[in-house]
């Protein structure tokens, strides 16, 4: 392992749990002896780790900046005359190599941090690349306003506290809520924080949000009675992504893709389901021929607040969500781009896969007579989608409205099918 004794660090050894602190030792010197303190008051070891840019001198770290960077492929003489992005840029991938390391040969058992925009960012990074379940906890000046939150936590568990105020050091604010973070990862390390692993039962991922959930929990108990674990996942931007991601780690078996709404929202490229994590959505599964049913459960509509509506609203039918959330039905002309996309990223998939075509509706409130009925946008989006996948995909039609109880079991069985558990 890495580290430095000079400053004061002390060496990690015996059965004692470790809690690496990440920080800008430079600036943020005093946050960290203060955390460290606290730490240690719980029975349990301390690495910090000194993530500092800037040009002065750094105090109390275990593992130097210059060690980081070494680690990272570079030196600090090399490092020192780049702009200050450019250092941040370097630090950030370094250590989240030198923290996954540490993890990986069992150096460490949670991670903490605390401070501004670079320290969030620094910090935020190599706690993403921990696993999940592994405890992680980020006090920050940056979970406060209209922030974007996957710029915090990206598709891991990290625990986000508020620290109302900058950290110019120790007062009665900061004191306060750098103790309550240490106590909550400390805690967790102590009692809780183990990273997850798969049971003995078959793992299947089901996405779902408010629309389909009628649908995707009656599959999900119909699963459940089969002797299948599930994982539900809100597809609202991060929700859809993670679960192929679980997958990709080998966490998770199956997907029953019910809730395919995150592709409306890409081709918007906003709403309340839009992030920038959308990219690869579906076409990540095919390096690892993931079992895949797959529906089209809420891709008919976007959702934006008041002030954020989309272009030709006279011409959209809509409904109010909530007081400032509409559910916005798309247009038919929107309606065949998002086919379009929706084609092409099934196709990017090279094995057999279910797609399952709902004859009544993609979510609630779309039959005849309710607020967002609009068949002609379902008729394109059927047409275009069963008339373009390659053969490799099989069309299941299931009658009805894919937010019903009978629809969500039908579901649900031929996911069973193609595990091979029925």
């Amino acid at each position: 392992m890495l580290i430095n004794n000079e400053s004061g660090g002390c060496a990690i050894g015996g059965n004692m749990k470790t809690i690496a602190i990440l920080g800008s030792c430079d600036t943020k010197y005093k946050e960290a002896a203060y955390m460290r303190e606290l730490i240690e008051a719980q029975g349990l070891q301390v690495l910090v780790i000194d993530t500092a840019t800037g040009p002065g001198p750094s105090y109390g770290y275990d593992i130097s900046r210059e060690e980081l960077i070494e680690a990272g492929g570079s030196t600090w003489e090399c490092l020192a005359p780049k702009t200050k992005g450019e250092k941040i840029g370097f630090m950030t991938q370094a250590v989240a190599k030198v923290t996954a390391k540490l993890y990986r040969e069992g150096q460490i058992q949670g991670i903490i941090s605390a401070g501004g925009l670079q320290n969030t960012v620094i910090a935020t990074t190599a706690m993403q690349a921990l696993p999940i379940g592994f405890p992680k906890v980020m006090a920050t000046t940056v979970a406060s306003g209209a922030r974007i939150f996957d710029m915090v936590v990206g598709m891991k568990d990290i625990v986000v506290l508020p620290s109302i105020c900058d950290f110019t050091g120790l007062n009665i604010v900061t004191r306060r809520m750098i103790s309550n973070a240490c106590a909550c990862c400390a805690g967790m390390v102590k009692h809780a924080g183990k990273e997850v692993h798969k049971g003995d039962k078959p793992v299947v991922g089901v996405s779902l949000m408010g629309i389909t959930n009628i649908g995707a929990c009656a599959a999900v108990e119909e699963l459940e009675k089969n002797g299948i674990e599930v994982l539900g996942f809100h597809a609202t931007g991060v929700g859809g992504p993670v679960m192929e991601n679980m997958a990709m780690d080998s966490l998770i078996d199956g997907i029953l893709d019910l809730t395919t709404h995150e592709i409306t929202a890409e081709y918007f490229k906003g709403g309340f389901s839009y992030t920038e994590n959308l990219s690869d959505r579906i076409l990540k599964l095919a390096d690892k021929k993931i079992p895949l049913v797959i529906s089209l459960g809420g891709l008919d509509f976007v959702d934006f607040t008041i002030r954020e509506f989309p272009p030709r609203m006279d011409e959209r039918v809509y409904m109010m969500h909530n007081t400032t959330t509409a559910h916005i039905k798309i247009l038919p002309d929107e309606a065949k781009e998002v086919a379009s996309l929706f084609v092409q990223r099934l196709n990017a998939i090279d094995y057999p896969v279910k797609l399952l075509i709902p004859t009544d509706g993609m979510r609630h409130n779309t039959r005849e007579g309710e607020e967002l009925y609009y068949k002609e946008v379902d008729s394109i989006l059927i047409d275009i989608i069963t008339a373009n996948v390659k053969d490799n995909i099989e069309i299941i039609t299931i009658e009805g409205n894919l937010d019903t109880i009978q629809w969500g079991k039908q579901a649900a069985h031929y996911m069973l099918k193609t595990l091979g558990v029925e």
